[in-house]
């Protein structure tokens, strides 16, 4: 008789806590800061020095809810130290989440661009990218999130780390 009232409770609190069953695209705001790179200013030119440097960007998540996967567009662009020198980053990842009704966390993998200029030079690079997050949703969603981002490595270099942790976090607007 427990059980089947446990179960019956239990049940009864997945119905009520469910969420409507369409598509979601999520539109929204983010800023990001990158930690974790080596200061290689020293080496290669003023345009190196990237840790600690901020950066905002926009986002768009589309979410399906009978899955547990999501697909997420996003660019930042990174407000540098150096003088004539931009740093843009733009991705596209596979989320894979565990819906919750409050509390979301997941993870992510996918491939991100990035674009230097310097003095009218453009440079760009691309490389895989992995994450951990969590999502807060009360009507907007907040979210949280770190991702580790894998470039290539300077060929004359390579005994120092150019691999950033960037933290991102913002809010997003949507069903």
């Amino acid at each position: 008789m427990r059980r089947m009232l446990l179960t019956f409770s239990a049940v009864f609190a997945f119905v009520a806590l469910a969420a409507p069953a369409h598509a979601q695209f999520k539109f929204g705001a983010q800023g990001a800061i990158i930690t974790g790179v080596d200061d290689l200013s020293a080496v290669v030119s003023d345009a190196a020095k990237l840790s600690g440097t901020f950066g905002l960007g926009a986002r768009t998540v589309f979410q399906p809810p009978a899955l547990p996967i999501g697909v997420i567009g996003q660019g930042v662009y990174y407000f540098t130290d150096a003088v004539d020198y931009d740093y843009l980053t733009y991705s596209l990842a596979a989320q894979f989440r565990i819906s919750t009704p409050m509390v979301s966390p997941y993870a992510l993998g996918g491939w991100q661009w990035r674009r230097t200029s310097t003095g009218g030079t453009s440079n760009t690079e691309s490389g895989a990218l992995i994450g951990v997050g969590v999502q807060l949703n009360l009507g907007v969603s907040l979210f949280l999130e770190g991702v580790y981002e894998f470039n290539d490595e300077f060929p004359t270099l390579p005994d120092f780390d150019n691999n950033p942790i960037v933290i991102k976090g913002g809010i997003m607007f949507g069903p």
